[in-house]
């Protein structure tokens, strides 16, 4: 049983990844309009508030990554190196979203075990 909605946003992530990832560097307003179509499309996916502002955040971090030909150095990496990172880091979150949405769906959501909830309820009665 699969989940349309999950199927959609995770081929929307794979595709951001590989526009991110060929991005040679400088400006690429095709790359960047196809990436703001992307988000949107994934944001409208799933409705779920986390993914947005995941969304939101692979979408501003590209508009910058894609529409600007230099980007200053940030530390030890270059502006485009950092960004991809950040993007990639989103990306990757994302993902895990997903999968825990997916899980949910599919078994319902976590529940912490009786020796779990023991531990926590005993660390605050210390």
């Amino acid at each position: 049983m699969g989940y349309p909605d999950i199927e959609q946003a995770r081929n929307g992530l794979a595709a951001v990844g590989r526009i991110i990832g060929a991005h040679a560097g400088g400006a690429d307003l095709r790359a960047l309009r196809r990436v703001v179509d992307l988000c949107r499309e994934l944001a409208d996916a799933v409705d779920d508030d986390y993914c947005r502002e995941k969304t939101r955040g692979v979408a501003e971090y590209s508009a910058e990554l894609l529409s600007r030909p230099e980007h200053p150095a940030r530390g030890a990496l270059s502006g485009v190196e950092f960004l991809r990172q950040q993007i990639r880091s989103a990306l990757e979150l994302l993902q895990s979203r997903l999968y825990s949405l997916e899980r949910a769906r599919r078994f319902g959501p976590l529940r912490p075990t009786p020796a779990a909830a023991f531990r926590v309820e005993h660390a605050f009665k210390r």
